[in-house]
């Protein structure tokens, strides 16, 4: 639980701040508002019971599995969103809707209606690989993103499904 260990004391630090880099100079601004993306419900509960957080139904729109829980950190009043991705409402099966597309559209559609929303963070395990060095409790800060479940085997194409994009502000 080092991850989850790393993220209270980030939320619990009097006058949360965060740096905002403008093109030529870093500035540190108030955060007022957090949303957090979490996949899966069981990665997400936690955090949402650590923090005291309420179901928020204003948040989303009712139509989809998404699910989203709201409530105030910080001495400051800083309000913190965390979304899930929900359960499986098409299939019937039970389990966690995962993957890049419930979690893009959950992300967009919180975002969409917290349009003041001064940081997201993406926390789970984020497509983490035991293969490749990551444990359970790892924390990340990402450089450039890959589409790992996203393979066109076609030569124009592969480029595009693969996806790979670099973050040039780290």
């Amino acid at each position: 639980m080092r991850m989850f260990a790393a993220i209270s004391i980030l939320f619990f630090v009097p006058d949360f701040y965060t740096s905002v880099v403008n093109s030529q100079e870093t500035k540190l601004t108030a955060t007022n508002n957090v949303v957090v993306s979490i996949a899966m419900e069981a990665e997400a509960a936690p955090l949402i019971q650590k923090l005291g957080l309420e179901k928020n139904d204003e948040v989303l729109p009712s139509q989809v599995p998404f699910e989203a829980y709201s409530g105030t950190i910080c001495n400051d009043g800083t309000k913190i969103t965390v979304v899930t991705n929900g359960k499986d409402s098409v299939y019937n099966t039970g389990v966690d809707n995962v993957g890049t597309v419930p979690a893009a559209l959950a992300t967009f559609l919180v975002l969409q209606n917290i349009p003041d929303a001064d940081i997201l963070i993406n926390a789970g395990t984020c497509g983490g690989f035991g293969r490749k060095g990551a444990e359970i409790g790892d924390v990340f800060l990402t450089t450039e993103v890959v589409n790992h479940d996203r393979r066109i085997p076609i030569p124009p194409f592969i480029p595009y499904g693969i996806g790979k994009l670099k973050d040039e502000n780290i």
